[in-house]
């Protein structure tokens, strides 16, 4: 499992540095934006920009890591990796984790790619070490909306899976949403077998 989800991982880095090198083009080097210093820097055709800082900075009230760091197209933070532990929303987010905005406008909460496996409100999620590693999701309000747990856990109950295909998905209330089942599970008379993956409306009954 240790290895698969290493190889995994290696190759969404991969296709993550495939896709910037193809998709930002017409480089600005050496320049100051606002204050910041930037080795270099592009805005993609959407209108996003990427760029490479040479120092630490605080950007719109959050400590970012020197190194690559995306804004969207009004100069808003897009996605950025903390240079230092931040508290946010209720969670105490260790440093050296990729934050992401919603890159879409109807799209709402954010998504952090923890550097190890972390604990956040009672559950272990996996962590990626990387911009495009694994993925935890928050709504809005702070509350858990999916993670990947690095060991198969138990969630309302419900024996899932850790896999680093289907997450374990959450409601804004806590109940479990989805997950990919590690034994099977038997409810109501109905026994579902080991390896599908189970959906549950907000009272927690299966749909």
């Amino acid at each position: 499992m240790v290895a698969k989800r290493k190889i995994l991982l290696i190759t969404a880095i991969t296709l993550a540095a495939c896709i910037c090198v193809f998709t930002y083009k017409d480089w600005e080097y050496n320049v100051v934006i606002n204050g910041i210093h930037f080795k270099k820097i592009s805005q993609s055709k959407g209108g996003t920009y990427i760029g490479n800082m040479t120092d630490n900075n605080m950007i719109q009230g959050f400590p970012c890591e020197k190194g690559w760091i995306h804004f969207t197209k009004n100069r808003q933070l897009l996605s950025f990796q903390l240079s230092e532990d931040f508290m946010y929303n209720g969670t105490l987010v260790p440093a050296h984790t990729w934050f992401h905005f919603p890159y879409h406008a109807n799209r709402s909460g954010y998504v952090f790619s923890f550097p190890h496996d972390y604990g956040v409100q009672g559950y272990v999620c996996g962590g990626s070490g990387g911009y495009k590693g694994t993925h935890t999701g928050f709504y809005k309000s702070g509350k858990l909306r999916s993670f990947f747990p690095p060991e198969d856990v138990i969630v309302c109950g419900v024996p899932c899976e850790a896999s680093l295909i289907a997450n374990v998905s959450l409601y804004e209330n806590g109940n479990i949403k989805s997950c990919k089942l590690a034994e099977d599970y038997k409810v109501d008379n109905v026994l579902y077998k080991r390896g599908k993956v189970i959906e549950f409306d907000t009272d927690g009954k299966v749909k």
